[in-house]
């Protein structure tokens, strides 16, 4: 008799597998743990696509040629996921076989979608971030909104006189009020 392999029983047996799309293999596709996992990356999919259609240019219809390798880049490098997500995936990109055929303009699209997840997740007091990136010039900021009326704004500036380049590939501050500060902060490394 053949030795079966041992499904998880309970969702907290998954958590290593559900961002990792190559663990789908790790168990037949009609198992409960096999949705699960399909069911976790699909939010994880439609969360860049969705957001940033342009990434469909690249890859093709499916995203999978983007989204499963930097899925596992990320697994592999122990990512968090939040609002940084889209400036990892544009870390990967600049260093994947996509490399050139990325564009200043999807890279401003990604910057956009991080500092809209962080102007719609952060709990600090801060009211704002920007964001600056060692190949473009301008600053994409998002802000938090103020009131029900409103909504959050992602706005791209360009300035007079650039600011020096992050460290990495990122770097951000944050913005007390709802305006750029006179004067550069300096920038804080995204998180990991």
């Amino acid at each position: 008799m053949a030795a079966s392999l041992a499904l998880p029983r309970i969702d907290a047996d998954l958590l290593d597998a559900l961002t990792v799309p190559a663990r789908q293999g790790d168990y037949p596709r009609d198992s409960r743990a096999f949705v699960r996992i399909d069911t976790s990356l699909r939010i994880y999919w439609h969360t860049l696509f969705d957001i940033c259609p342009g990434l469909l240019d690249l890859s093709g219809p499916d995203g999978l040629a983007i989204f499963r390798p930097f899925m596992a880049w990320a697994a592999a490098e122990k990512l968090s996921l939040n609002w940084t997500y889209y400036l990892w995936v544009d870390v990967w990109l600049a260093q994947s076989a996509f490399r050139d055929r990325v564009t200043p303009e999807l890279r401003l699209s990604l910057m956009g979608a991080s500092a809209a997840r962080w102007a719609t997740g952060d709990r600090s007091e801060a009211g704002g971030i920007a964001l600056g990136c060692a190949g473009l010039p301008d600053l994409v900021c998002g802000w938090k909104t103020r009131s029900i009326l409103s909504g959050r704004r992602i706005e791209q500036f360009t300035l007079e006189e650039p600011l020096p380049p992050p460290d990495g590939p990122f770097g951000f501050f944050t913005i007390a009020g709802d305006d750029l500060p006179d004067g550069f902060p300096g920038w804080t490394p995204i998180p990991r």
